[in-house]
Order: C-alpha cells, then sequence, then structure tokens
C-alpha cells in the first residue's frame, strides 16, 4: 500500500471514529472531548449487558460481535452551555478496519447535569462537526420526543437517533451507514432504553 492510500485510510479511519463518537454520545460529546476523557471501565459493561448482541442483529439483519463499553465524563465548560454528565457507549463491532466500521452499531445512555434546548444540541453537533455535511431534525416515530441526526464526510456517513427520556437523561442509537433506515433506527434506540 502506498503512503498516500496507508495516509488516506488513516484520514478515513479518523474520520469515521469521529463520527462514530459524536453520534454515539447524543448530546455531551457533541463538543470536543480530550481522547484521555473517554475511557473503557469494567462497571459499565454492566449497562451493555442488559443488550444483547443478538437483539442488535436481528435488527439491522446482520452478526454484531459483543458490546465494548466506553464511558466518557464531562465538566462543565462554557463551550459545552455549563453541563456536566456522563455517558456510556455500548459499541457492537469491532472497529477495525474500515469495512468494520461500516457494520458497528453504538447504543448510548447519556445523563447531564441540566436541560439543553434543542437548538444548543443541534448548534453543539454542528460546531464539533463543522467539516461535515450535517442534518438535524426533529423525529416523531417513537411517539416520544427525539431527534435524527446525518453527518457525512469522505465517503462516510454517520446516522443516529436520539430520544429525550426527560430534560437531562437521552437514550439512542448510531451506526456510521447509509444503509440502516431511520425505522431501524428507532428499533435500536428502543433496545437502548434497556440500558
Amino acid at each position: 500500500m502506498s503512503i498516500v492510500a496507508r495516509s488516506r485510510l488513516a484520514r478515513r479511519f479518523s474520520i469515521a471514529s469521529a463520527v462514530v463518537v459524536i453520534a454515539g454520545a447524543s448530546v455531551l460529546v457533541a463538543s470536543p472531548i480530550p481522547a484521555r476523557a473517554v475511557s473503557r471501565v469494567p462497571h459499565a459493561s454492566s449497562v451493555c449487558g442488559k443488550v444483547s448482541a443478538a437483539s442488535v442483529s436481528a435488527i439491522v439483519g446482520y452478526k454484531v460481535p459483543a458490546p465494548t463499553t466506553y464511558t466518557i465524563a464531562l465538566k462543565p465548560t462554557k463551550e459545552n452551555y455549563e453541563v456536566s454528565g456522563s455517558d456510556v457507549i455500548c459499541t457492537y463491532g469491532a472497529e477495525t478496519s474500515m469495512a468494520t466500521i461500516l457494520k458497528a452499531v453504538s447504543l448510548s445512555v447519556e445523563i447531564i447535569s441540566k436541560p439543553l434546548t434543542e437548538a444548543q444540541m443541534q448548534a453543539s453537533i454542528a460546531k464539533a462537526t463543522k467539516d461535515a455535511k450535517f442534518t438535524f431534525s426533529a423525529y416523531s416515530g417513537l411517539g416520544v420526543p427525539a431527534f435524527y441526526f446525518k453527518l457525512a464526510e469522505a465517503g462516510i456517513t454517520g446516522q443516529g437517533l436520539t430520544v429525550i427520556a426527560n430534560g437531562t437523561h437521552y437514550y439512542g442509537a448510531s451506526v456510521e451507514t447509509a444503509k440502516i433506515t431511520k425505522s431501524q433506527l428507532g428499533s435500536l434506540a428502543k433496545l437502548a432504553e434497556q440500558l
């Protein structure tokens, strides 16, 4: 593989990873977070154990592995509207190659210190993804307040659906492919409600 090809592949992986993190974490991760703030925490894996890989596979139509658990803690700053909180992301997928990234599914549950408006959420995600084509809209298919977002850059499309359980509690699902429908995302978000 040439240096140019390796460079392009590395850039695609970094873009895909950024989209996964932003899409997997509905509100908190919309502002830039240093890599050290994302960690794999053993006690959080019991959260991801509540939703089986088989349940996720049944919705997406292909086999996914057991989840990897990531937690993100956010300290309040001016950029994130002085909100603090935590997010648990359960990623069903190896994310070791472009092929596996495109089949990864992330479910998340998030608790923040104070409610954010839809406009604040949209502005945060748009700011964090300024180089990507970004779509954000209300979603009514679940009968509860929710929003759908889609990010596209360098041939990668990330999309997600986040449900607002109450002003400070969110759950949702995200994928790195346009092949998953909004209806499937809705079914995945319902699974995330179990986390």
